[in-house]
């Protein structure tokens, strides 16, 4: 049971009911408490993260699950633990991501884990870390790292603070084939 109550999806402006309807999941459910601009932005941002030109589905994901695991979000790994072998990350890859096993990652997936780390515990990542990432990565794709981060620590907390459920079935794709989620 959720700490606070979802929202009746009846009394929602016909906007926020078509992106519910898109993607019928706990954590947008719950997000629709917030005000509608800002559903819509979160929904947009949702949407961007997810699309492969902004960051490759490995790195993605692979973000994605050292803050679920940093944040300790169990609605996040149930979801997105499919979703980073849907994204061609091997068993293995997925057990070292989770353990802080690096040594067993490439170069890149093990650079971006450090990176997440630093950026999730620490904030300023160190040195050492950035020039890591950046020695594998464009600037380009370090701010969208960041960005990822902070968009999916964001997230873990709102489904901390409300007690989100998690949904019955795990994700096994991003795209819900809704392809403007404001309209």
């Amino acid at each position: 049971m959720p700490r606070i109550p979802y929202p009746d999806v009846s009394a929602l402006p016909e906007t926020m009911r078509k992106m519910l309807a898109g993607t019928p999941l706990n954590v947008v459910r719950m997000g629709a408490h917030a005000s509608p601009m800002l559903f819509e932005a979160q929904g947009k941002l949702g949407w961007a993260l997810a699309d492969a030109t902004v960051l490759a589905p490995r790195l993605r994901e692979t973000a994605i699950l050292r803050v679920a695991h940093l944040s300790s979000s169990e609605y996040e790994l149930h979801h997105h633990i499919p979703l980073a072998a849907a994204a061609g990350l091997t068993q293995t890859e997925i057990a070292a991501i989770g353990s802080k096993r690096y040594s067993d990652l490439d170069a890149v997936l093990a650079a971006v884990c450090r990176f997440v780390d630093e950026v999730v515990v620490m904030i300023t990542p160190s040195e050492p870390a950035l020039a890591a990432l950046r020695a594998q990565v464009s600037d380009q794709i370090l701010v969208n790292l960041v960005l990822t981060i902070g968009c999916y620590m964001s997230i873990a907390r709102l489904i901390a603070v409300t007690g989100i459920e998690p949904d019955g079935a795990a994700l096994t794709q991003l795209s819900s084939g809704l392809q403007d989620p404001s309209r």
